[in-house]
């Protein structure tokens, strides 16, 4: 099933002890577009504190209701690193995160998300992705993590022109893998659209810009299905999705 990260976002978080903090944004891979981290406040009971909790740690929430369990105790969420530099965080810092938390570098396994230690990694289903490329200079070029947080709002630049913005990431739970970007239209038309365009159409993320390049013209994306909050994504619908944007990029 597919969920919108906003939609996420004031989740609650369980440790194993009974303790509780809240989700305030979640740290995906942009070579993979995969959620690898979540980052939850502790405030009430550790004032201060924000926690960086590896994806292979928590349990499939509980989404009647919006429960994140997790295999940690209070303790473990108060030793963790601290998070110093939000809203992207270093190689090195993953590396100090995983060995604390015994969880496996996602990068060990290129096909894989983050396992823990002694256990099997998961391979996700193959999509037809594209690796945006990173263009820029940043104070941090080491990090391969960005924040949800941080792309949320960013511009889309389709081949002719600006058109609308990020407005939100929607995963697959199954793998936790980003497989649509909800793009809203508004600012850049008369009228407010929301559409989904699938990740593997985007081609550069611009951080210096805060912009995304996708590799469709203005009009397929104006003319593309609005979509519905009501209705589930259904394996239909995403079939008619993908058709549509594959024949309007034929016809152009």
């Amino acid at each position: 099933m597919k969920h919108a990260l906003n939609d996420l976002i004031g989740y609650s978080i369980e440790t194993n002890d009974g303790i509780k903090g809240t989700v305030k944004d979640f740290l995906f891979d942009e070579e993979r577009w995969i959620v690898r981290y979540l980052v939850a406040d502790l405030g009430l009971i550790l004032p201060g504190k924000k926690a960086v909790i590896p994806k292979a740690l928590l349990e499939q929430p509980d989404w009647t209701t919006k429960n994140f369990l997790v295999n940690l105790s209070k303790k473990d969420l108060e030793n963790s690193p601290p998070l110093k530099s939000a809203p992207t965080i270093s190689r090195e810092y993953e590396e100090s995160l995983n060995r604390y938390y015994r969880v496996e570098n996602f990068w060990a396994y290129p096909q894989t998300y983050a396992t823990p230690i002694g256990g099997n990694p998961v391979i996700f289903p193959k999509r037809p992705l594209k690796t945006p490329k990173k263009v820029g200079v940043e104070k941090n070029t080491k990090t391969k993590v960005r924040s949800f947080n941080e792309v949320r709002g960013y511009r889309i630049q389709a081949t002719d022109g600006k058109i609308g913005h990020v407005d939100d990431l929607l995963v697959d739970d199954l793998d936790w893998q980003i497989v649509y970007a909800l793009m809203d239209t508004k600012n850049w038309v008369p009228w407010s659209k929301k559409v989904l365009v699938g990740t593997h159409w985007m081609q550069e993320i611009n951080y210096e810009k805060e912009e995304i390049k996708i590799n469709l013209d203005k009009e397929t994306i104006q003319s593309a299905p609005e979509f519905d909050f009501s209705e589930p994504i259904t394996d239909k619908y995403e079939k008619e999705l993908f058709n549509y944007y594959e024949s309007s990029t034929v016809e152009h």
